[in-house]
């Protein structure tokens, strides 16, 4: 089934991308984080969590800075690996 999903998935067009990106480095401005600062954070993050969740691949972690209604959300996605 996973084949027929990646077969018939529905693409993203380039201007929904560029225009993602742009957002994206609207926000990184308007909060102040430069790509140094959110790397920074990011392996901080990541070191902290690994620290207390052992599932964790700490190079598996991703932190971005989303653009919201109202306000600017900062968000970390942590996979977690299964026990077996």
């Amino acid at each position: 089934m996973g084949f027929l999903n990646g077969l018939f998935r529905k693409r993203e067009r380039s201007s929904d991308l560029a225009r993602e990106r742009l957002l994206t480095v609207l926000v990184h401005d308007r909060v102040k984080l430069t790509p140094d600062v959110m790397e920074q954070m990011k392996a901080e993050l990541s070191a902290v969590i690994a620290k207390y969740v052992p599932n964790v691949d700490p190079d598996t972690i991703e932190v971005t800075l989303a653009r919201g209604d109202s306000i600017d959300h900062l968000k970390a996605e942590v996979p977690l690996r299964r026990n077996r």
